[in-house]
């Protein structure tokens, strides 16, 4: 047979030392093989130790333990129920693993009874004696079924309570589903408030008029009422609530608050003063700032004052706020001040500081009663700092007008919660005496003032049913989006401070970017001499592809 292409041709590079050392490395790799395969690998040691482990195991077993005996013969017991047992031989101990699941009570040497606990499983194991002092052992493995009865009654009464429930609400939906000791209620229900009710009566207790949503703490707590009570004897049940209440459950609310106030002021007053050598008269009941007419000479100076004052005070907050039905939702627009308080005994103290907010607040808890009918208890307030009402702390008072309560609106409807008009007027008369009160002279000698305050307030609600906006309806143009910052010919030449809405100029990168479009330009003039260059001495096709 003729050697391979292959072969000859590495019979004819390998020569000389080539083939050597060829030779030497075959041997080498030929004994590692063999040496491999003839020596135990650290598996199959490994594999020999855990075989022999048991062994030594099982001996010393045989050596101490004389057998083990599993419980192996099955004895099933209904609940709340019992087996009685007599045996053929005496029984001198009794053991018993679970007795929440089975209960002995032995009532002579041969005869005893199991009572059913608990569902579960448990072992059973009897000594018997004999004659001789010894004995044998039998072990049962007792289990404990669910009452099977039990359930059905529950399944039949609580189908019965279920038919009136959907007898005395028939806009609602409801089913009561007994598993286990749990009561689940499900269904539909046409409102929260009929949802409150249903619960109240599926765990017999009458509702305390707390209205809350579905998803409120009062209506998922609670056992399950009887449904034949003095007659059932069912074991207890837990109510959980699984009952959904349809419709929009979010609730905008609008307030508006809007308030004027008018005030009105006029003073008449007159200041004298007589100098008749070491003699001085003088009557300082005259107006600071006001009109004066005077009259000045070297012994008499003479000052009629009157001023007549009109002004208001406009205030209109618009808040609206959204939140779920059932939970409470607050708002400010505003800001807070700290109010320091000292607190410690005996002298010790220290200072805590507490902030107090002023401006637009609102908080309120909407609760949807039937569909569109929404119960609200909404709390709005407006304050403004008052410097005048300064406490000696250096804290400063507040004028605020708020309001608390509860009403009932339906979707879109407004309602003013509260209103005020105020009207109050004031006046004074300081004069000399005697003297001030004559008819016309009278009123070099005193001051008359007359102020009136007229202030008109108004809260309005309205409660809107809402859900959230889609991409596409969400608005695109908010508050401010429009402002933009004028560029330096409009603030320096025309002196504006805002921009062109469709300009957004930026004075933080504007120079920059001003000398990189410079930059540019100059790149770009050199780039066309380049491309000039390059046609007077390049032929041809050149360059990148496109």
């Amino acid at each position: 047979m003729k050697n391979p292409p292959l072969l000859c041709a590495a019979r004819v590079i390998l020569c000389g030392r080539e083939r050597k050392c060829l030779l030497v490395i075959g041997c080498i790799i030929s004994i590692t093989v063999l040496l491999w395969l003839v020596s135990p690998s650290p598996f199959a040691a490994a594999q020999e130790v855990a075989g022999k482990a048991p062994s030594v195991w099982d001996a010393q077993e045989k050596a101490l333990v004389d057998w083990v005996l599993e419980p192996g013969i099955p004895l099933d017991i209904d609940p709340r129920r019992s087996k009685i047992v007599r045996t053929k031989r005496p029984i001198s101990r009794i053991s018993v693993t679970d007795p929440d699941v089975l209960e002995v009570v032995q009532f002579g040497p041969t005869e005893f009874e199991l009572i059913g606990g608990s569902t579960g499983q448990t072992s059973l194991t009897l000594w018997f004696a004999d004659a001789e002092g010894g004995g044998e052992i039998l072990r049962y493995l007792v289990r404990v079924s669910p009452d099977e009865a039990v359930e059905d009654r529950r399944k039949i009464e609580y189908g019965e309570l279920e038919k009136k429930v959907n007898e005395f609400f028939p806009n609602s939906m409801v089913r009561l589903i007994p598993i286990a000791d749990k009561l689940i209620v499900k269904g539909q229900a046409r409102d929260a408030e009929e949802a409150t009710e249903i619960m109240a009566l599926v765990r017999g207790q009458a509702p305390d008029g707390t209205i809350l949503g579905p998803g409120g703490a009062i209506l998922n707590r609670g056992a399950a009422a009887e449904p034949f009570p003095g007659v059932s004897d069912l074991p207890p049940s837990d109510v959980i609530n699984l009952l959904q209440v349809t419709g929009e459950m979010q609730v905008m609310l609008k307030v508006r608050v809007a308030e004027l106030s008018r005030t009105a002021l006029r003073e008449l007053g007159t200041e004298l003063d007589v100098f008749a050598g070491d003699f001085t008269l003088e009557t300082n009941l005259g107006l600071a700032g006001a009109v004066r007419a005077v009259l000045d000479t070297e012994d008499v100076r003479f000052v009629l004052e009157a001023l007549n004052t009109n002004s208001y005070g406009k205030v209109l907050a618009e808040p609206n706020l959204v939140t779920l039905s059932g939970h409470p939702a607050y708002f400010i627009a505003g800001g807070e001040f700290a109010v320091p308080t000292v607190v410690g005994v005996e002298g010790v103290g220290a200072v805590s500081t507490n902030f107090r907010g002023f401006g637009t607040q609102l908080m309120f808890t909407p609760t949807v009663l039937d569909k569109d009918r929404i119960r609200l208890h909404v709390a709005p307030s407006f304050s403004q700092v008052n410097a005048d009402l300064t406490s000696q702390d250096g804290v400063p008072g507040l004028d605020t007008r708020a309001v608390a309560t509860t009403v009932d609106l339906r979707e879109g409807q407004w309602l003013a919660i509260a209103g005020l008009l105020q009207d109050q007027q004031t006046g004074s008369h300081i004069r000399v005496p005697f003297v001030g009160d004559v008819p016309v002279a009278g009123t070099i000698f005193s001051n008359r003032e007359v102020r009136r305050e007229e202030t008109e307030l108004i809260v309005l609600v309205s409660p809107e049913l809402v859900h959230p906006l889609e991409a596409e309806e969400a608005p695109q143009i908010l508050p401010g989006m429009e402002v933009t910052e004028p560029g330096d010919w409009a603030f320096y030449a025309t002196g504006r401070i805002e921009g062109h809405p469709d300009c957004h100029y930026r004075s933080t990168y504007g120079p920059a970017y001003k000398q990189q479009l410079l930059d540019a330009r100059i790149e770009a003039k050199r780039h066309a001499t380049y491309l000039q260059c390059e046609g007077y001495y390049v032929q041809g096709e050149h360059g990148f592809s496109r």
